[in-house]
């Protein structure tokens, strides 16, 4: 769909994040400390094989369930959940592995977090809830919706998000354009040799030559840095991020028949430039599509009060 050369195989993915969101998700990711949550605002479900899910529960009324994205948690969620939560029973988990769901049993994917959510209605009992979805997040929606369909859901939200991230000859609206299963093959497999010099490369890289040298194994700061990675269990995010490669909802969208918002980025890392936008409309003739052109990754951070307010009367033109 992209006039561009199909992508090198060898060459290395740019950079996911910036050097602020690298370091929030090692907080997510349980990397650094996590502080405590709101005293009072938490609630918690016990998945099918024993998983204890921490969830955010803020407001009454109709349900609303925020889920989040890889190396975030529910705290990304607040100021829009506090917002709608004058409306809304307002719902935000912290997914396997982030925030303070820990420790994991067994692996991460798509489909184990999908079984999560359909556990998670079920024990709240939430009736036609809307489903909003930020990059993971999104895709636990479309694995959700792929393997459930939406019978028991009122509406559903996607915040940039491409319903494949790998790239070939044919689909170029993935990661950056062109991020092929081999460059995330292979940056998977460096975090399993190796997680703590990938995670330190990574983070050194985007913080520039000063924390670059902080970060060597010779420095203090590294080698601290290792011997903590180096206690951390990392093989079930690194299954996560395997099953998200893999995943295709190409099909499954083509058949979409709950009202459904897709909001972009204009600026996003992952996909400035790669024309979701046309594609969302040419596959749900339904979906309302929102791009906000000062916006990265996370346009319900950058800008939450639009956000909330786009939301909000998406919501009530479908109630």
């Amino acid at each position: 769909m992209l006039d561009r050369a199909p992508p090198d195989p060898s060459a290395p993915p740019p950079h996911l994040t910036g050097l602020r969101g690298a370091l929030r998700a090692l907080r997510n990711f349980g990397f650094v400390g996590v502080g405590a949550p709101t005293a009072g605002d938490y609630d918690s479900f016990t998945a099918s094989d024993g998983q204890v899910v921490p969830v955010c529960v803020l407001g009454d009324g109709p349900p609303l369930v925020l889920v989040h994205g890889v190396g975030c948690s529910h705290r990304d969620w607040l100021p829009v959940a506090r917002r709608l939560a004058r409306c809304h029973c307002v719902l935000a988990w912290d997914a396997r592995g982030h925030g303070r769901c820990r420790p994991v049993r067994g692996s991460i994917t798509l489909a184990r977090m999908a079984c999560d959510l359909a556990e998670m209605l079920d024990h709240f009992g939430l009736e036609r809830p809307v489903l909003v979805g930020h990059s993971m997040g999104a895709l636990t929606l479309m694995q959700y919706l792929h393997s459930y369909g939406t019978q028991r859901v009122g509406a559903v939200a996607l915040i940039d998000q491409s319903p494949r991230i790998v790239t070939d000859d044919n689909w170029r609206l993935g990661l950056f354009g062109g991020c092929s299963a081999a460059m995330l093959s292979g940056l998977i497999a460096g975090a399993r040799r190796d997680l703590a010099e990938t995670l330190l490369n990574e983070v050194g890289a985007l913080g520039g030559p000063w924390l670059k040298r902080h970060l060597v194994a010779d420095a203090p700061l590294g080698r601290m840095l290792r011997q903590r990675l180096g206690r951390v269990d990392i093989r079930p995010l690194l299954d996560l991020a395997e099953s998200m490669a893999q995943a295709d909802f190409r099909a499954s969208l083509l058949r979409m028949d709950a009202p459904l918002l897709v909001v972009l980025g204009a600026r996003s890392p992952h996909y400035a430039g790669v024309p979701l936008d046309a594609w969302y409309r040419d596959t749900v003739k339904h979906a309302q599509i929102s791009i906000y052109p000062h916006a990265g990754h996370s346009p319900h951070i950058s800008e939450p009060l639009r956000f909330a307010r786009e939301l909000e009367r998406f919501i009530s033109d479908h109630a």
